[in-house]
């Protein structure tokens, strides 16, 4: 239901134009093009994440960064290892909602480890900016690449602290469904704003638009570009804050007990689930652009295409989760890997959360095939599972750049072919560096 509210509400802004609104908005901000890497791979791109998930923000990343100048070789690499941090609160917090809920997880360890992945990358996440403006550097003309590098750096840290602080704030105080939209949004605001005003910006600029025209956007249409966003931070905001509101809600709650004569029970709160939100959304963009019926089915349609294989693919890697847990292999390995790596496990964590990413295509996929196996391996060797939890889903974040699903799907939206090896080959390096760091980071907390 989250996969098809979230492409459902995509769908509609794209039948009515209002990507293509979005992404000029967004690209004629700046000429640098370091900056746009910044602003459309980065920011964008985590907006995207927060709403959507799934690949999208890199299919709709990749293709913009083309239209403004860039290499289709360069736009996929840069989208694809933007779309990380942001990944472990995608789609309105799935990862963990349904990544560790799915597992039978309760409330308050699912809250404790969104504060831990929040704080765990806010430590290891200054390295994606920076890596983005030192890719578009290495693959420009400029003079002197260290000198450019060293002038963009303090544009780049103010990009990563305004979409850092309030994502980790937010996931702190408010839990996993808001913290990449919002950090993504407030991103891309305050970093639009320097930019247009030169805070921070090198005189010397790095451009690809080949003299490209630049289209002038008035307040009006910005706000009406920006609209569906905003209705969506808005009512999933008031969903989740406003105690009142929240209480109302989850007390509509369809539940389930005793499935088949089994123990086995399930509860759903309709109006809570972050799929209602953009269903609701998506039903309000009908309204404002006023979307023809043809138009919205064309919409729907889309949608279901898009959703059918990975409903099936969700359906059997939850099967195979519970046949893994009922089968008490999971608890075999945790016991073999205990023996092996000891109370280093916390370093290695956070690759086999990147390695469940790799073969999926999904941190939430990477979680509901791994965290059983990761919590069972923490309680072996007498580490924080609230720790090892947040390493899994960082990791399954990490896992995005070189998902092999999203390194296909990128290229195809730029028409770049046979390139896949080489692609990997310029992500995999900022992706284990990534979980390195991560894993250290989880070995300190851990000593505390």
């Amino acid at each position: 239901l989250i996969i098809f509210g979230a492409v459902f509400f995509i769908e509609i802004l794209k039948e009515k134009g209002q990507i293509k609104n979005i992404q000029s908005l967004l690209s004629v901000i700046s000429d640098d093009a370091r900056i746009q890497a910044i602003i459309i791979a980065f920011l964008f791109g985590s907006l995207i994440e927060g709403i959507a998930g799934f690949g999208t923000p890199v299919a709709l990343a990749a293709p913009l960064l083309v239209s403004i100048g860039f290499t289709p070789f360069l736009a996929v690499v840069l989208s694809l290892i933007a779309n990380s941090t942001a990944v472990s609160f995608g789609a309105a917090g799935t990862p963990i909602l349904l990544g560790l809920g799915g597992l039978g997880f309760t409330k308050e360890i699912i809250m404790e480890v969104t504060k831990n992945t929040a704080l765990i990358h806010t430590f290891a996440s200054s390295i994606i900016p920076l890596t983005l403006v030192y890719l578009v550097i290495s693959h420009s003309k400029a003079k002197s690449k260290w000198k450019s590098f060293v002038k963009i750096s303090p544009f780049a840290v103010f990009a990563w602290l305004s979409f850092i602080v309030p994502y980790f704030l937010i996931a702190f105080f408010i839990g996993p469904e808001l913290p990449s939209i919002a950090g993504g949004f407030i991103g891309l605001i305050v970093v639009s704003i320097a930019a247009h005003y030169g805070f921070l910006v090198p005189r010397e600029k790095i451009s690809f638009s080949k003299g490209k025209s630049r289209v002038k956007f008035s307040p009006g249409k910005a706000l009406k570009a920006t609209s569906p966003y905003l209705i969506i931070i808005v009512l999933l905001l008031l969903s989740r804050v406003v105690f009142p509101i929240k209480n109302f809600l989850m007390s509509v709650d369809l539940s389930w007990g005793g499935i088949f004569g089994t123990d086995v029970g399930y509860s759903f709160l309709p109006l809570y689930t972050p799929s209602f939100y953009f269903l609701l959304s998506a039903v309000f963009c009908v309204f404002i652009f006023k979307s023809k019926i043809a138009e919205t089915k064309k919409a729907f349609t889309r949608t279901y295409n898009k959703i059918k294989n990975p409903l099936i693919a969700l359906i059997f890697t939850l099967a195979l989760v519970q046949l893994l847990i009922i089968s008490e292999i999971l608890i075999l390995l945790a016991n073999a890997f205990s023996v092996i790596f000891k109370q280093g496990f916390a370093i290695v964590s956070p690759f086999i959360g990147a390695f469940g990413s790799f073969i999926a295509g999904s941190n939430t996929v990477s979680n509901l095939l791994f965290a059983s196996f990761q919590a069972e391996t923490a309680k072996s060797l007498g580490l924080s599972l609230v720790v090892i939890l947040s390493l899994q889903v960082v990791g399954g974040a990490i896992g995005n750049m070189i998902a092999i699903h999203n390194v296909l799907a990128a290229s195809a939206t730029v028409g770049l072919k046979n390139q896949e090896g080489r692609i990997i080959r310029k992500t995999i390096l900022i992706s284990l560096l990534y979980a390195l760091v991560a894993g250290i980071i989880g070995f300190v907390l851990m000593s505390f």
